[in-house]
């Protein structure tokens, strides 16, 4: 669909659409010895009326169409971004944009999940290749899981009674 504005509101829309600012835009097309508060304030006011806010809507997607998102589509726009910061002292913009520049190369990558099966090589080529806790634990680790007979074998309330066994003299 075709959105019906004048000649010179589709010149004004066309260079912002393409990334003027507005009051520039608005200068340039309306007439360059107006002051820079008017050319904001008209441009701005321009840009509100229906019809206008319409036919901007289609040539945005028309240039969107137009250009398709690829990798160095991104890359420059992002490197334009970094660029613009960087001029303006903005640090963390820029370092933003060249970190989205890294993540769309594979240089960064935000989480990885890995998933290893971790085994030591065992003694015998015919081991099993799992085993329960309880086997392995039994074969490798503590050596008796039977359950430990807690009662001592001495009592100690008897007194411990040691004899000494008879010399034998030749």
């Amino acid at each position: 669909m075709f959105t019906k504005v004048n000649a010179k509101q589709e010149q004004f829309l066309w260079l912002v659409v393409e990334g003027m600012p507005q009051e520039r835009a608005y200068a340039s097309i309306y007439g360059e010895a107006k002051s820079r508060e008017v050319c904001a304030t008209n441009a701005s006011r321009l840009l509100t009326k229906a019809n206008v806010i319409a036919r901007r809507q289609e040539l945005i997607e028309q240039r969107r169409a137009e250009q398709p998102i690829t990798v160095k589509f991104l890359t420059t726009e992002l490197l334009g971004v970094a660029t613009q910061a960087k001029a303006l002292g903005q640090a963390a913009a820029a370092s933003g944009a060249l970190m989205g520049i890294a993540k769309l190369h594979g240089l960064l990558v935000d989480k990885m999940q890995v998933d290893a099966l971790v085994r030591k090589p065992t003694e015998s080529p015919e081991a099993p290749a799992e085993m329960s806790e309880e086997d392995w634990l039994t074969k490798y680790g503590v050596v008796n899981l039977q359950p430990v007979d807690t009662q001592p074998m001495i009592s100690m309330a008897e007194p411990l009674v040691v004899e000494a066994e008879p010399s034998v003299e030749e």
